[in-house]
């Protein structure tokens, strides 16, 4: 039946990570790009989560924190999201009982039946990310189809949908049908594209203004 790929903001929602090895490593390094508030807890935390922290912006709203011991049920209480990512498959089993029984989603890595969400692999280009999931069955290729996509991505596709995202509510204010302001969004972006991302602010502007006050003049293009 597949599960459906919801994209929530997860911006200063609570985090637990079960599990100080490299795999939690991994699973911190993806989720900070998305400003939670994380705790790992382990008996035993490497350095390679420890030095995520260093690479924290000052800016940003994520955090890390660090909870070196044994793992205790009650260290669930309150969090938003778990994953449990230790050696231990019973624990891992307790953790994803645990958590469903509470319906707090939950990913136990390398176990599918015990998830209650997958962790994709990701692409991610500024505001533009894409997810892709196999429903945890063949996590190779859903990592072979993000790096072919990764390599056919256009350059500073990013930047074009940032620069796209300012000019958009001005647009959406124009005084015309709503299928023309999707029409000029839709040629705004393309223009951007064809630019290679290379388009100001103000030229997008000056482009609207060209619309606003003539859109005759739009619909010959």
């Amino acid at each position: 039946m597949g599960f459906f790929p919801f994209f929530m903001d997860i911006t200063g929602k609570n985090g637990v990570i079960v599990g100080g090895g490299k795999v939690a490593a991994r699973k911190v390094e993806k989720l900070l790009l998305f400003e939670p508030k994380l705790t790992v807890i382990a008996p035993q935390i490497e350095e390679c989560i420890r030095t995520q922290e260093k690479l924290l912006r000052k800016d940003t709203a994520a955090a890390l924190c660090f909870i070196e011991r044994e793992f205790r049920m009650e260290d669930l209480s309150g969090a938003d999201f778990v994953i449990a990512a230790t050696d231990d498959e019973m624990l891992n089993s307790r953790i994803s009982d645990y958590c469903k029984a509470k319906q707090i989603p939950v990913n136990v890595v390398d176990d599918r039946e015990k998830c209650s969400f997958f962790f994709p692999a990701l692409v991610k280009e500024g505001a533009l990310t894409i997810g892709i999931s196999t429903d945890g069955k063949c996590p190779v290729a859903a990592s072979w189809v993000r790096k072919e996509i990764s390599h056919t991505l256009p350059s500073r596709i990013g930047d074009v949908i940032d620069l796209i995202g300012q000019i958009r509510p001005r647009v959406m204010k124009l005084d015309v049908p709503e299928s023309m302001r999707k029409d000029i969004l839709e040629r705004m972006f393309l223009y951007c594209m064809e630019k290679d991302g290379d388009v100001t602010l103000e030229e997008l502007a000056n482009r609207e203004k060209i619309y606003e006050q003539n859109p005759d003049w739009y619909k010959r293009q």
